[in-house]
């Protein structure tokens, strides 16, 4: 089963974290916008989920399905919601600036790696949104965090003596 949490709806977009059998990525989608096709987030909702074809995105993709009034849910390789019309991106983590998600095809091949052999399953969406300043916070969080992980990180000339 995937559980995602989204936590961060946006006006240009939406943040959150997906959990596929106990392995953790982060996710981009379009913002909400009613559901409307191609430019809007699907709802929070339990949905099933089956392997499809796509001509653009290749075979295997992941779909999500019976969605009220949408079609075509596609798990494929996005950065931001731009590169979106409706689907869902993974990432292995999000960009430093929270505009989207960073190395997106590696999350899809953590995905595929743990549902070998898995055609059909379900995905359960749900919202804690945060508010504007928890997400603040949040972000203020994560951008210390990359800030040490690179002051602690040995300089590269010196790894090299």
């Amino acid at each position: 089963m995937f559980i995602l949490c989204r936590f961060a709806l946006l006006e240009d977009r939406t943040l959150g974290r997906l959990w596929v059998d106990g392995k953790e990525c982060w996710t981009v989608e379009r913002p909400w916008l009613d559901n409307a096709p191609n430019i809007s987030c699907i709802p929070a909702g339990l949905y099933k989920m089956e392997r499809r074809d796509s001509p653009k995105f290749g075979p295997n993709v992941w779909e999500v399905c019976d969605v009220p009034g949408r079609s075509h849910i596609l798990f494929h390789a996005g950065n931001r919601a731009s590169d979106l019309q409706g689907c869902i991106a993974p990432g292995v983590g999000l960009r430093q600036d929270l505009s989207g998600v960073g190395s997106s095809k590696v999350a899809l091949e953590i995905i595929e790696k743990v549902t070998e052999g898995i055609d059909k399953t379900e995905i359960l969406i749900v919202e804690q949104e945060l508010t504007a300043n928890v997400f603040a916070e949040y972000k203020k969080g994560l951008n210390d965090a990359l800030q040490q992980e690179q002051e602690s990180a040995p300089e590269e000339d010196e790894a090299e003596a």
